[in-house]
C-alpha cells in the first residue's frame, strides 16, 4: 500500500492553498491595474478560507471506504508528479511567479495554471477521504472552478 494517506492530501492542500493565498497576494501588492488588484485580492482571501476548511477537516479525516492498494498506489505516482510541479514549491515559487508576472495577461494566465493544477489534486483528494469530506472538497472544487471563469472572462 502506498504511503500517501487522506491526512497527507489534506495537509498538501492546505499548503497549495497557502501558496496560492501568497500568489494573489502578491501581485495584488504590485499591479496598478486596479481591476486585477481587486480581483486578486479577492482570490487571496478565498484562498485563505479554504486553507480553513481543510485545516477543520484534518481533525476528523478518514480514508474513502473500499479504496484498493492499486487506487492508492496510482494516486501514490500522480502525488510525486505533482509535488514536481512548480507551483506546489512553496511560497517561495509562488511570490516568484507573482514577481515575474509584469503584464495583466502573464499574470491571468499563471494564475489559470495555478487554478488547474489544484482542481486536479482536489479532484483525486476528493476520492480519498470520506463521504462527508467529499462533499466539502465538492464545495471548494466549485469555487475554484468560479475562479477559472473569473480569470478567464477577465483576460
Amino acid at each position: 500500500m502506498a504511503a500517501f494517506t487522506a491526512t497527507e492530501g489534506l495537509e498538501i492542500a492546505m499548503e497549495i492553498e497557502k501558496n496560492g493565498e501568497v500568489f494573489y497576494n502578491g501581485i495584488a501588492a504590485k499591479s496598478t491595474d486596479p481591476e486585477l488588484k481587486a480581483l486578486f485580492a479577492e482570490l487571496a482571501l478565498q484562498e485563505r478560507g479554504h486553507h480553513q476548511i481543510f485545516q477543520n477537516m484534518l481533525g476528523n479525516v478518514k480514508p474513502a471506504p473500499g479504496q484498493s492498494v492499486a487506487e492508492y498506489d496510482q494516486y501514490e505516482i500522480y502525488l510525486k508528479v505533482a509535488l514536481e510541479n512548480a507551483l506546489f514549491a512553496g511560497p517561495d515559487k509562488a511570490l516568484s511567479l507573482a514577481k515575474e508576472a509584469g503584464d495583466r495577461e502573464t499574470a491571468l494566465r499563471a494564475a489559470m495554471g495555478f487554478e488547474k493544477d489544484t482542481l486536479l489534486f482536489f479532484y483525486d483528494l476528493r476520492d480519498m477521504v470520506s463521504k462527508a469530506d467529499q462533499e466539502n472538497i465538492t464545495k471548494i472544487i466549485l469555487e475554484e472552478k468560479k475562479h477559472i471563469r473569473r480569470l478567464v472572462d477577465m483576460l
